[in-house]
């Protein structure tokens, strides 16, 4: 009775949670919006999915590889933002609605006319190339279906498209946009592809020790491991899967919309995504496996939630944290499902079969995941503020002498002490004991990671210490950075060309940190392209014809500094 009570109330809960999904959708859809582009919504990215340190906030629209393409206002509002900058969104403009809703338009290639002549000129009243400006309703009001902008590729995008948001004005959290639309406006029949799972083992304390990968293989409806995955020894035990979702027109791999894990007829595990907090997006390190992902094997999606994951998607009350008797055997089935609720089931059959192995957990170091933690040898020192593990963790500093030219300093280890690799929620901070007195200010703390890629920190400095955060694990060190920013103009000699002048900028380790062009001692506005090293200048009022002397001065973020002039006619 108690188990048939159990089901009962468990499959009311599921369907009471569709009925206001449900509900909520229809609200969505009569909002009136119509599309920003006349292209149809074939997706080069979705809402939701998981990126490094963050969830995709809108949909990526494909714009057939061209840059150009109308954009519209979906609705009656104002435009409340305006960001021009050389990373993340590039080109944005953001329009707030009268419905409580604000739209998102990025990785645009220019504005209107209108737009594009008032940005122009604060280019030049603020003397910045980067600029954040907000309004009230009063400055640029627009109506359903104005043109607002042309898509393009600026900022952090790969390839032209154009990100769209809709974001709710009261609690500013970025929502699906294919909520809004009727089902016709977006083509997918292809359900979710799954190809990997992996079991996690653990402790009764739920900390990870051991992990499998298992490949899948579809037989009839599902997508199945035909054995046993054997559990040796563990008690209790986890899973994420390898996958994506394809839509019919697109070749792109995108996100996973939806995941329910059923242990019999029990749900144990489910996440809906149909929102995302830009307050907690980091926690899509916890997400999914954070391992796997720096390791570039694909999205493993955490069907668990971990301690320190505090996304309100998860509803169910074990959480994904299975336990498993010697000789027991349990069947799970497992939902996948996409923005069109297309779904991909798997049956998998775990059984836990000890051998004479012995486990010690007592011997393992680690940290418990909300309090302070901090470890230091020698001269180095590393802190985690309280909650900044998703999960209780082993923490390993090793010390090995530098092999790197201009070094001063040995190399400070700090990993898993199983080599997993550790997720930060938030910035841990390095301290460096050192007195070196000779360019002092040129020393910067370095970062490297597993494929031995340096990263300079934002480094302090006082009479005894060097001072940096890092939001990831890896080796440590002190480095000089005397090198001065590198500046090559492309395509000007003594004429130019395209009325464009364009050159290349790079710094060999602290990074860029200003870029200012000048044409007869006057600052001109070049926009900088931070993804290809470029900066750009387009003739405008400020360059007459005749003969001119242009002028571009680089420094990076230690203070080393390049100028480069040369005359030229235009």
């Amino acid at each position: 009775m108690k188990l048939f009570a159990k089901k009962y109330y468990s499959t009311l809960f599921l369907w009471i949670m569709c009925f206001f999904s449900f509900a909520q959708t229809q609200e969505y859809r009569n909002s009136g919006f119509t599309k920003p582009m006349n292209l149809p919504f074939n997706l080069a990215g979705s809402f939701g999915e998981p990126r490094q340190d963050h969830f995709h906030s809108g949909i990526d629209i494909k714009t057939n590889g061209i840059e150009g393409e109308p954009v519209f206002a979906i609705g009656d509002g104002y435009i409340s933002r305006i960001r021009v900058s050389p990373y993340g969104y590039g080109r944005a403009i953001y329009i707030t609605h009268s419905n409580g809703f604000t739209s998102v338009y990025g990785h645009l290639s220019r504005f209107n006319a209108a737009i594009e002549k008032y940005v122009h000129t604060h280019h030049y009243l603020q003397k910045k190339s980067e600029l954040d400006l907000y309004f009230d309703a009063e400055k640029f009001p627009v109506n359903k279906n104005n043109t607002i902008a042309f898509s393009g590729n600026t900022g952090g995008s790969s390839a032209p498209h154009l990100h769209f948001e809709i974001r709710d004005n009261k609690t500013e959290h970025a929502l699906n946009p294919l909520d809004f639309y009727p089902r016709n406006f977006y083509t997918d029949t292809i359900p979710p592809q799954l190809n990997k799972v992996k079991i996690l083992s653990m402790f009764d304390n739920s900390y990870f020790s051991t992990s499998n990968i298992y490949y899948l293989k579809e037989t009839g409806n599902y997508i199945t491991n035909a054995d046993s995955i054997i559990i040796d020894n563990y008690p209790a035990y986890s899973i994420s899967l390898e996958g994506f979702d394809k839509q019919d027109n697109s070749e792109n791999k995108n996100g996973i919309n939806k995941i329910e894990v059923f242990q019999e007829d029990s749900l144990v595990f489910k996440y809906d995504l149909t929102d995302v907090d830009f307050n907690k997006t980091r926690m899509c390190n916890a997400f999914v496996d954070y391992h796997e992902m720096m390791n570039d094997s694909g999205y493993f999606y955490n069907c668990y939630q971990l301690k320190g994951n505090s996304l309100s998607m998860y509803s169910s009350d074990k959480k994904g944290f299975l336990k498993i008797r010697n000789n027991e055997q349990q069947k799970l089935t497992i939902n996948c499902y996409d923005d069109n609720n297309n779904i991909r089931s798997i049956k998998l059959n775990i059984l836990r079969k000890d051998s004479d192995k012995l486990l010690d957990s007592s011997a393992i170091p680690y940290f418990k995941y909300p309090e302070y933690n901090e470890i230091y040898k020698n001269n180095f020192k590393i802190q985690f503020e309280r909650n900044t593990f998703y999960e209780d963790c082993s923490i390993n500093l090793d010390i090995k002498k530098s092999d790197f030219k201009k070094l001063t300093s040995e190399i400070y280890n700090v990993s898993d002490f199983f080599g997993n690799k550790i997720p930060l929620h938030k910035p841990a901070k390095i301290s460096f004991n050192s007195t070196i007195r000779k360019s002092r200010n040129k020393i910067v703390i370095v970062r490297q990671n597993h494929k031995r890629k340096e990263t300079a920190l934002k480094t302090t400095f006082d009479k005894t210490n060097f001072y940096a955060e890092t939001k990831e694990l890896g080796s440590f060190y002190l480095k000089y950075d005397t090198i001065k920013p590198v500046i090559e103009i492309l395509n000007l000699n003594s004429k130019i060309l395209n009325k464009k002048i364009t050159a290349t900028i790079s710094d060999n380790l602290s990074g860029i940190d200003t870029y200012n062009g000048f044409i007869d001692n006057k600052w001109v506005n070049f926009y900088y392209d931070a993804k290809n090293d470029l900066i750009q200048y387009n003739i405008d009022e400020y360059c007459s014809k005749g003969e001119h002397l242009l002028k571009i001065i680089v420094t990076d973020k230690v203070g080393n500094k390049s100028v480069v002039q040369l005359k030229f006619n235009y």
